[in-house]
């Protein structure tokens, strides 16, 4: 299935695409380099066309460096939640599986990454983000018990167990990685000013 309709399906249609996922073969790299880096994209395409409308305090070339970060490091932080959404499944009853994991966050991603194209509109970007984050919840909760073999009566624990470990990972990566290139602009400045002031 192509890459469209697959987006359109697993937000439209989710307890049907969810059979579909389980039932097709797939590897890790297939629906990372197919699917997910793709997707991807369009948060940063929503970083960019805001940094070239409204360019901000430190201009458009600070808005490409934290938009091109951001989205390396969603990824990172995408692939260290499959893990961990492996090794957590015995623990809720499913099926420890690598693939299973990747198409279970992958997939479930999906209404964010479309979200994200609505970066570049102050207030509604938030919103629409927010909705975006409740309905891949939906999605994961959904497709947990299909995918991973989840018992339904555990799914919801699975599903809250997996959301809040992805939220504070990827607040805390954020955080530190913010800091690292806030603290390189401002020392980078510094040193201009020093230079002009020869």
């Amino acid at each position: 299935m192509n890459l469209v309709q697959r987006a359109i399906n697993i937000n439209t249609q989710p307890r049907a695409e969810w059979a579909r996922v389980d039932a097709e073969p797939a590897t890790v790299a297939g629906l990372f380099t197919g699917y997910a880096v793709i997707l991807a994209l369009l948060p940063l395409i929503g970083t960019l066309l805001m940094g070239l409308l409204f360019g901000g305090v430190f201009g458009f070339s600070f808005v490409l460096v934290t938009g091109l970060v951001g989205y390396v490091v969603g990824l990172a932080v995408l692939f260290v939640m499959i893990l961990i959404a492996k090794a957590l499944a015995p623990s809720f009853g499913g099926t420890p599986s690598d693939i299973a994991a990747a198409k279970l966050l992958i997939y479930a991603a999906t209404p964010v990454w479309l979200a994200g194209i609505l970066n570049f509109i102050p207030g509604i970007n938030i919103i629409v983000m927010l909705v975006g984050f409740g309905y891949a919840a939906y999605l994961l909760y959904l497709g947990s018990s299909i995918v991973m073999k989840i018992p339904a009566d555990k799914a919801a624990a699975f599903t809250i167990v997996v959301v809040l470990i992805w939220i504070v990972l990827s607040f805390v990566v954020t955080a530190i990685l913010g800091g690292i290139i806030v603290t390189a602009l401002l020392g980078s400045a510094a040193m201009t000013g020093g230079y002009m002031l020869r």
